[in-house]
């Protein structure tokens, strides 16, 4: 196992070779395409949505005294599906249960063995988003099923709940595909062994490599002006992020 680390590109190593990332006696891992795909790409995508649980994204609660923490210890008990989900993805980043215990009168989320304070859901939050690649939304998608927390989130929601979905042009599948027949070094049956951090790393690495070599060929047949670009910045070894 890993010590704490310290600095974005420590942690971004450590995912690259599929290793956990150890922050306030958590170890959080980056899931196996394996193990994503067993269990649903919808349902990893919820667990997601319920680890990434911010209030900032609501203009309705993000003035209220409560803490992420909170609202996610209330969901979690009051909704079976935000409950369920968020142990899923529990099982999948951190490879331990999750619980809400009742301390000096209060609930408290328990992650394994260690309690989780505001502070520690803060740092698990940022690391999440990082080893699944997680890209800055405007909100976050959150259905429960339980009526009361339906009604008071459709409430919070309004109209925006109604707004129709843009067709995606990709998903996991597509993505899949495209890696596994773009790259010349793994088969498309290697690509369970991968976890979803290496996973978009080796797609977006293909995707800045089909650019440079873009780039270049526009130089060569001059078509692109090299003294209007940046020529040093045109690299395969750009920092992706």
């Amino acid at each position: 196992m890993v010590e704490a680390v310290e600095g974005i590109e420590d942690i971004e190593l450590k995912l690259l070779l599929g290793q956990p990332v150890f922050i306030n006696n958590i170890y959080i891992f980056s899931p196996l395409l394996k193990d994503v795909i067993e269990n649903g790409y919808t349902a990893y995508n919820q667990a997601l949505s319920s680890l990434l649980f911010d209030k900032n994204k609501f203009p309705e609660l993000k003035n209220l005294e409560q803490s992420n923490l909170d609202f996610i210890i209330y969901f979690f008990e009051k909704d079976i599906r935000f409950r369920e989900s968020f142990k899923l993805g529990s099982k999948l980043m951190f490879k331990e249960d999750v619980f809400v215990d009742i301390i000096d009168d209060y609930p408290s989320l328990r992650i394994g063995e260690h309690q989780i304070s505001d502070e520690t859901i803060e740092s698990i939050q940022k690391i999440v988003k990082f080893a699944n690649k997680v890209p800055d939304k405007s909100e976050e998608e959150f259905n429960p099923a339980n009526s009361k927390a339906e009604e008071f989130i459709k409430k919070i929601m309004g109209d925006r709940a109604k707004k129709p979905q843009k067709k995606p042009i990709n998903n996991l599948h597509s993505l899949i595909s495209g890696l596994a027949w773009k790259s010349h070094n793994i088969s498309i049956l290697d690509m369970e062994k991968l976890t979803i951090y290496q996973f978009y790393d080796g797609y977006f690495r293909l995707e800045n490599i089909d650019h440079y070599n873009n780039i270049m060929m526009g130089i060569y047949s001059g078509n692109i002006d090299s003294t209007k670009i940046k020529i040093q910045e045109n690299t395969w070894t750009k920092i992706i992020r």
